[in-house]
């Protein structure tokens, strides 16, 4: 598949996981747990957003510059100037927002991370026709693992934006940048978020992870950037957090980290 085949393949997942959601039962009562969990999370991140809006907007757009209007014929690109500025200075406004939205389900993906190891579990076991184990015994015996690779997933996270953010600050016209580049690393980073269940069973590590996301770039982007924007949408975006698992657990089915491309007949 070409690139742009490919990632439109990907993004599709999340519908075939929803899919797969609502059809089997074992997957809906697991599904609970983390949704509530995540809408917590959210009601904090937009309560945190709400309380430091002003902040955030000064951050992202307060680089850009002011235009005044010398005589009222100036007005005729003193206009069309200050409302390109200001749609510029709300996109990088809502570029922040939306990596704190996702900053939010990785903090909701690290307290359900038992549920959704399971959830993931159950995916695969579904997939491949294998029967079914023993879910809440698997849930008190991997909780411990999930949670820890839940922790290095969030902190690679919040390590790798405070970098982008504190070069946004020190560059010059970094603020023009860091927004759209943290939004690209969220985007990056949400396959590597989802599929990493799949990915822990198979005991691949933290650096294969991040090789796998980057040579399946396509694929990634493609997931990422339909999770990206769901992360915006209120509601759905607190639904989404199982749907996200059972995406990633099929992404790593589609395309194994043993291979580029997906094997015949899967796509």
């Amino acid at each position: 598949m070409n690139p742009v085949t490919s990632a439109a393949a990907a993004a599709r997942l999340h519908l075939e996981g929803l899919r797969l959601l609502l059809r089997e039962a074992s997957l809906r009562r697991l599904a609970w747990a983390p949704i509530l969990i995540a809408f917590a999370c959210f009601a904090l991140a937009l309560g945190l957003v709400i309380a430091h809006a002003g902040s955030l907007y000064a951050f992202a757009a307060g680089w850009l510059p002011t235009v005044e209007a010398g005589a009222w014929y100036t007005w005729a690109w003193v206009g069309p100037a200050r409302f390109l500025l200001a749609v510029v200075g709300v996109a990088l406004f809502l570029a922040l927002v939306a990596v704190g939205f996702v900053l939010a389900f990785t903090l909701a993906s690290v307290v359900a991370s038992p549920f959704l190891d399971v959830l993931s579990r159950r995916v695969e076991t579904l997939v491949q026709g294998a029967p079914p184990a023993d879910e809440a015994a698997g849930l008190w015996r991997e909780a411990g693992r999930a949670v820890l690779e839940e922790l290095r997933r969030m902190s690679f996270f919040v390590a790798v934006s405070a970098a982008i953010a504190v070069a946004g600050l020190a560059l010059p016209g970094g603020q023009a940048l860091a927004p759209f580049a943290l939004a690209l690393f969220s985007i990056l980073f949400l396959p590597l978020e989802y599929a990493g269940y799949a990915l822990d069973r198979r005991r691949v590590s933290f650096r294969d992870k991040r090789r796998f996301v980057v040579s399946h770039a396509p694929e990634m982007l493609g997931f990422g950037g339909l999770a990206f924007g769901i992360c915006l949408v209120p509601g759905l975006n607190v639904l989404a957090l199982p749907v996200f698992v059972v995406a990633g657990t099929l992404l790593v089915l589609r395309w194994p980290p043993e291979a580029k491309r997906p094997p015949p007949g899967s796509a």
